[in-house]
């Protein structure tokens, strides 16, 4: 089955009872927005969970700006969620599945197979005559034990170490100016990670929003996925962890799934003081 679901794929099963339907809303710099907008209107039944208070741990020196929530904690939010080993969860948001997509990757980071993203977001779902409503959902809390997939993620070390392995090829999932260096209205410091070659997130979507086709998808990251088949390693990475999801999920969709993401991202990278740093292009 596609990772991707569409609006009518949703429709026709959202009242199953195996099936979870999560609302990922969220506004960088504005971190109530998420659940404001969930409170005003969502998918029936759909539950919300917050990028910062659930799907991340607290900020400190290292780890960015979104740091990897710990396992067994997100496990028993999960769990008070409704979402147990044998359910069937649908991610999504309005942001071009940004935030859907984290949540389907610590999901699969869990061990849980079973997860998908809505194509095109909350909007298109609305504008489309989708039913909606502003009623909470009642939750009956379950039961979720994680199994860790410790393959799926890289560390500052094994970054630093893949900064002289020609086996490993790094990618960075931000736009091409902040890649550049030429702007950065986040973090401390500008530039990439040296050798890293820029694949921006929002191009796994089309003009409209919605995901592109696998064809289109393969030939965008055909340098990678030729790496990838000629038995390189790629670390995919952003600002924080959250925008190099969608870049990891296209290239699961493409049958990729040996591919790891940096969580710290860049903004764990220059946490250490000693780390280099890059700009212009690669």
């Amino acid at each position: 089955m596609d990772l991707i679901v569409s609006k009518k794929w949703l429709l026709a099963r959202m009242y199953e009872p195996d099936l979870v339907i999560v609302d990922c809303r969220f506004e960088l710099g504005r971190p109530t927005a998420g659940q404001e907008a969930f409170a005003q209107s969502h998918i029936p039944g759909a539950i919300y969970l917050d990028l910062e208070v659930d799907l991340s741990s607290p900020v400190s020196t290292h780890g960015g700006r979104h740091p990897l929530p710990d396992p067994d904690v997100l496990a028993k939010r999960l769990s008070q969620a409704g979402i147990s080993n044998n359910s069937r969860i649908v991610a999504y948001d309005d942001q071009g599945g940004m935030y859907a997509s984290r949540l389907w990757w610590l999901l699969r980071w869990l061990g849980h197979d079973s997860v998908y993203v809505m194509d095109e977001g909350f909007s298109a779902w609305k504008d489309g005559g989708y039913p909606i409503t502003d009623a909470q959902p009642t939750i009956i809390p379950a039961s979720f034990v994680p199994n860790l997939r410790h393959d799926m993620l890289a560390d500052m070390n094994k970054v630093k170490q893949s900064l002289s392995n020609p086996g490993v090829l790094l990618v960075d999932s931000r736009d091409a100016s902040r890649y550049a260096g030429e702007q950065e209205p986040i973090d401390a410091k500008a530039g990439h990670i040296p050798g890293a070659i820029n694949s921006f997130w929002k191009q796994v979507s089309d003009d409209s929003g919605a995901w592109k086709s696998d064809q289109l998808l393969s030939s965008q990251f055909s340098r990678l996925t030729e790496a990838m088949d000629k038995g390189q390693e790629a670390i995919i990475y952003c600002g924080s962890g959250v925008s190099a999801c969608p870049n990891v999920l296209a290239l699961h969709k493409l049958g990729y799934s040996q591919v790891k993401l940096y969580a710290g991202s860049w903004s764990d990278w220059i946490s250490y003081e000693e780390n280099p740093v890059a700009t212009g292009e690669e």
